[in-house]
């Protein structure tokens, strides 16, 4: 199989990377116009947002901002940001805050040039396929989990049906700005979410090894150690700067492509069932993976030999035991550790599951991922 890969994100990565090189960076595209675009404000209070404001300034261009983009962004907002954009012709947009930010920004980005879309879903349904080029992406990542700092993903949830869809853009961000110290006030919560985002990242890629690739694999598992090594550190020493920047690295690198290399697709659900369970609740993307994650396991173990051989050789390679049920013990104890829900139930935005809610999280899986409809009323059933 041949491979054509092309990294073409330009990396800051340390303490302090945003100042002086945003501007610098900024100059060098000459833009005559910039859209911020951020969300709920909480860089307005770890001082964030008065360092990304001031390196703007000093470029002495055009700027204006888009705040409030949700943690689990919707279409409406999405266009709303777009059309404030064209109006103003942006050229240029600096994102900053987490993966959802980041998402909105590279889908306005692409739909700023093709007007042909009459919405956001309208270019969400339509695989992200555009006739013209984006306007460059600048992103300033806030918490490690997603990685769409540095790749070509987005997630947006449509606001009338509830529908939540992934899409591959004609962009990645063109450059990346990854300060460790601005993780430090992430709360518990949102880093163990977060965490397991990445995490699950790593295990879709590992399950979707073609022909044993070692590289890929070895790839893989070291970052996954990685992950287990800092999580714990930081979630007891929250501005532990480098159990910080080592989950924060690992976070990028765990979906810039690398980890995809010589890898087929098709063995990993996890992220279309539960893109049904946020679109129709709104809940922590990264907590919702951690609910289906052993559940799936077990399930793929039980009804597929290759994803059970897969298994057993990731957890010898990372426990020491190569046993199912000791690597999904293991993944349990991760996710206590974390201190995320093991019930559907017990997410605070789930007070029950009626019938009706189970029958449609069974039909919103099934348009996610055309075909797969007995697999996700297996795994639902598990989550009740």
């Amino acid at each position: 199989m041949e491979v054509n890969f092309y990294l073409n994100t330009k990396y800051y990565f340390g303490k302090g990377c945003v100042k002086n090189n945003l501007s610098q960076e900024i100059k060098l595209l000459k833009p005559k116009c910039i859209m911020l675009i951020y969300g709920g404000g909480s860089i307005k209070t770890n001082g964030i947002y008065n360092t990304v404001i001031n390196e703007i300034k000093k470029t002495k261009i055009k700027f204006i901002e888009h705040s409030g983009v949700q943690p689990n962004p919707i279409d409406i907002d999405t266009y709303k940001a777009c059309i404030k954009a064209r109006n103003n012709k942006v050229d240029l947009i600096v994102a900053v805050g987490g993966g959802s930010v980041i998402d909105e920004a590279k889908v306005v980005s692409n739909l700023i040039t093709n007007k042909q879309y009459k919405n956001a879903w309208d270019y969400m349904d339509n695989d992200g396929k555009t006739k013209n080029q984006p306007i460059p992406v600048f992103s300033i990542i806030t918490i490690a989990a997603t990685g769409s700092e540095n790749n070509y993903n987005s997630v947006i949830t449509n606001s009338r049906t509830h529908d939540k869809w992934g899409v591959r853009n004609q962009n990645r961000p063109m450059v990346c700005f990854e300060d460790p110290t601005y993780t430090f006030s992430v709360n518990k919560w949102q880093t163990a979410s977060g965490s397991f985002d990445i995490m699950s990242h790593l295990l879709e890629q590992y399950y979707d090894i073609k022909n044993h690739f070692e590289w890929t694999k070895q790839y893989i598992i070291a970052n996954i150690k990685t992950l287990l090594k800092f999580v714990p550190i930081v979630l007891k020493q929250p501005n532990n700067y480098e159990a910080r920047a080592n989950i924060l690295w690992t976070s990028s690198w765990a979906l810039n492509g690398l980890g995809s290399i010589n890898t087929c697709g098709g063995d990993w659900k996890v992220h279309g069932l539960e893109h049904a369970l946020s679109g129709r609740w709104n809940i922590s993307h990264g907590a919702g993976l951690a609910l289906i994650t052993p559940v799936y396991i077990r399930y793929m173990c039980n009804h597929d030999k290759r994803f059970k051989a897969l298994t057993m050789e990731l957890s010898q390679a990372l426990f020491n035991n190569k046993s199912v049920d000791y690597f999904i013990k293991q993944i349990q104890n991760f996710i206590k550790l974390l201190g995320l829900p093991t019930k559907l139930t017990c997410f605070k935005e789930v007070k029950k599951v009626t019938k009706q809610d189970f029958e449609w999280l069974s039909a919103a899986f099934d348009r996610n991922t055309e075909g797969y409809h007995q697999l996700g009323v297996d795994i639902y059933k598990e989550l009740i």
